[in-house]
């Protein structure tokens, strides 16, 4: 009877046999593993800076406190939600006096509550005055304290003249009560 396989063919066989092996351990265990281990050192890393930038934070802690109680003092929150809307046309003329252009109408819409924690207060405005008072006019309400956002505008020409009609859609955020 012959022999099934020849020596050299033996060693090709168990040399294939064992590339496969390692292959399928490499592939199902050593791969899975080395993944894992790559996620979690992105992990640790990511929770190194955020301690951090936490660590920071906590040695500024006083000069923070301080900034807020400034901020704080000088903002004043309405005491009563009735005052709310009152405030938000003061401070739009005071914007827009500062910003040089003249109120022609305001029209305080109703207080819209959202459903959630907070409220929206519209007001319309028609306004008048030349291009770099309306740049400095939109330029303070997105800066405003009192989270005053320009929902939507329209400026228009008037005839003969340098000035500018606008009408302006503003709101407000504020806390439901």
């Amino acid at each position: 009877m012959q022999r099934i396989l020849n020596k050299r063919e033996k060693i090709i066989l168990y040399i294939t046999i064992s590339v496969i092996g390692f292959s399928a351990i490499f592939n199902f265990l050593v791969a899975p593993l080395a993944k894992k281990n790559e996620l979690l050192n992105g992990e640790i890393n990511i929770t190194r800076v955020k301690l951090k930038k936490y660590i920071l934070l906590l040695s500024q802690k006083g000069s923070i406190q301080n900034a807020y109680n400034k901020f704080s003092a000088t903002f004043k929150a309405p005491a009563h939600k009735e005052h709310a809307p009152v405030a938000v046309l003061s401070e739009l003329e005071n914007l827009a006096k500062g910003s040089g252009i003249n109120l022609i109408d305001i029209k305080p819409q109703a207080p819209k509550n959202s459903g959630l924690q907070y409220k929206e207060i519209f007001v319309d405005l028609k306004t008048e005055g030349p291009i770099e008072g309306y740049l400095k006019f939109i330029y303070s309400i997105e800066r405003s304290l009192s989270l005053l956002r320009v929902k939507a505008f329209r400026l228009n020409s008037k005839p003969n003249t340098p000035a500018l009609e606008g009408n302006f859609s503003i709101s407000q955020l504020s806390l439901a009560e």
